[in-house]
């Protein structure tokens, strides 16, 4: 096991968070050489920007935020009350699934779903 240090797990949280504002601003699809020559770019004109244009892109972003935040709360709202559960699957945890609902004869039939979930997630001992 890799013990990692404060500091560490603060930089990873931090770039983390920087992951997450990408996604919030739709460009998460795109490859990450395009990603990161957008970036330089930007960071290129930041000298450039004025005080009020910077307190415009702060606006902006913060709105979006605020925006993110409130789908967020609603989004979490619906899911407990529709008692679901967020589950995010590698495709080699779906092909496990799907081999261990399979009933051979191209259907499926579980008597127990969620013990099948939880076996086929598990994957082979």
């Amino acid at each position: 096991m890799t013990v990692h240090t404060r500091e560490q797990g603060i930089r990873l949280h931090h770039l983390a968070n920087l992951g997450g504002l990408v996604a919030v601003a739709g460009l998460d699809r795109h490859p990450p050489d395009f990603l990161l020559g957008l970036l330089l770019a930007v960071a290129a004109r930041l000298p450039q920007l004025t005080p009020t244009q910077r307190t415009e892109f702060c606006t902006r972003g913060q709105a979006r935020l605020e925006e993110r935040g409130t789908q967020k709360r609603a989004w979490s709202a619906w899911q407990r009350a529709q008692e679901l559960h967020r589950i995010d699957l590698s495709t080699t945890e779906i092909r496990r699934l799907l081999e261990a609902l399979a009933d051979g004869n191209g259907g499926y039939t579980v008597a127990d779903p969620a013990e099948a979930l939880l076996r086929a997630l598990r994957g082979p001992r």
